[in-house]
């Protein structure tokens, strides 16, 4: 009989600084849904350390790892677990040396599964597939293929990126999707609370024995 797999579990992204609203919604997601890992980013300038710092410690006294987006030297200097970067092998290399083989470092690889493995084989601790903003069928179907593809080949677990709808998110999970990861926009929902809940259930029994 083969051995069951872990299931899929989710992984927020969340912007930052973001209001007493969001970050009150952040903690009952993360009271109430199996949340592994949140990512903290700040779109466009820099991001609010001050604020950050209480998220990173609310993310982590949950048991869920907290990385920066793309900061190597602020992930470092706030004490959070590590980083998101894009799939670069000199960025990869710098945030490893900079931040310790014990750090959590995930590379974004959009569609392309050249960059994938190149980070794989380095070492990232996950690789993400999907696009950089949530977008149509195509979209999801491209996700697939690769979400598939991996899971048949690589044990370095992957992230199904921007996804917000739960019939996608199941799909994915039910593909090999280690984790699904919903876009920022879903803070924008009007219950993200409750969105995130229906992710989560739709994920939950989908990764089972191979």
């Amino acid at each position: 009989m083969a051995e069951a797999k872990p299931k899929c579990r989710l992984y927020l992204q969340l912007p930052v600084p973001s209001t007493a609203l969001i970050e009150s919604q952040l903690a009952q997601a993360l009271s109430n849904t199996r949340i592994a890992c949140v990512l903290l980013s700040s779109g466009e300038g820099p991001l609010d350390e001050i604020h950050a710092v209480r998220l990173i410690d609310l993310v982590e006294a949950t048991g869920a790892a907290c990385l920066i987006d793309g900061d190597v030297l602020l992930a470092e200097r706030l004490g959070a677990d590590g980083v998101h970067i894009e799939a670069d092998a000199q960025a990869y290399t710098q945030a490893r040396e900079r931040l310790g083989k014990e750090a959590s470092i995930g590379a974004s690889c959009a569609f392309s599964r050249h960059d994938a493995i190149r980070l794989a084989e380095m070492g990232a601790d996950y690789v993400a597939f999907g696009a950089t903003v949530p977008s149509g069928i195509e979209t999801i179907e491209q996700c697939s293929n690769l979400i598939s593809w991996w899971a048949e080949m690589f044990v370095v677990p992957c992230v199904a990126w921007n996804i917000d709808k739960p019939d996608d998110a199941a799909r994915l999970a039910r593909l090999g999707a280690d984790f699904v990861a919903p876009s920022r926009r879903i803070w924008l929902d009007g219950n993200p609370t409750g969105l995130i809940a229906e992710i989560e259930h739709a994920i939950a029994d989908e990764r089972r024995a191979a």
